[in-house]
């Protein structure tokens, strides 16, 4: 069965920007086991943006995890299609939310993700937006369903060029940065091409 995220707003702060939460993340659970629930629920009420930027950081960064590929697709192309059909809110499986992960393996992908996204956040601020609009967030569904697609073809080394694509346009939908979306936009229209060059 599907549930909504179940959000918290003790620990959310729409004030802090995604590097910061997920710094206090990492702070706040100590555990040896962490699950998505409790990574979106620090994310707070940020919807779709963060959502999709945390499925697609594993496939941006550079790390040696391997087999990941299929796992981040599905949450990706599933919450995707939910902004395409105008959901107010994501929603992901039961089981998936509450999955269970070794704290050491998520530890590793948020501070691999932290310093990279302190870099690009310096960039976005609030312009073009009309591109920021429900409406145009819908037609922005539909290329991230495509790169979602993309990302669960087997293709050696082709799936880190859509990520990234994926979380700066995530990014550009959390801070409302249409120019940053508008420009991630002639990312994925070369994002073919390369594929087939690296073919």
């Amino acid at each position: 069965m599907l549930i909504p995220f179940v959000q918290n707003p003790e620990t959310s702060d729409k004030t802090l920007r995604v590097s910061e939460l997920l710094r206090r993340f990492l702070e706040q659970h100590r555990g040896d086991e962490v699950c998505l629930r409790d990574l979106f629920n620090e994310m707070g009420g940020r919807a779709f943006g963060p959502t999709l930027l945390l499925c697609a950081l594993p496939e941006a960064l550079p790390l040696p995890i391997a087999g990941i590929s299929a796992f981040v697709a599905m949450p990706l192309m599933l919450v995707s299609g939910q902004l395409v059909l105008g959901f107010q809110q994501p929603w992901l499986p039961d089981q998936l939310l509450d999955q269970p992960f070794n704290r050491e393996l998520c530890e590793q992908v948020i501070s691999g993700a932290i310093p990279f996204l302190e870099n690009l956040e310096g960039f976005f601020k609030p312009r073009w937006s009309f591109l920021t609009t429900p409406e145009a967030e819908r037609c922005v569904g539909i290329v991230l369903l495509l790169l979602g697609f993309i990302i669960a073809l087997p293709i050696p080394f082709g799936n880190m060029l859509p990520a990234i694509a994926i979380v700066l346009i995530c990014l550009g939908l959390i801070e409302k940065d249409g120019l940053v979306i508008a420009i991630s936009g002639l990312i994925v229209g070369i994002t073919p091409a390369l594929l087939l060059l690296v073919l």
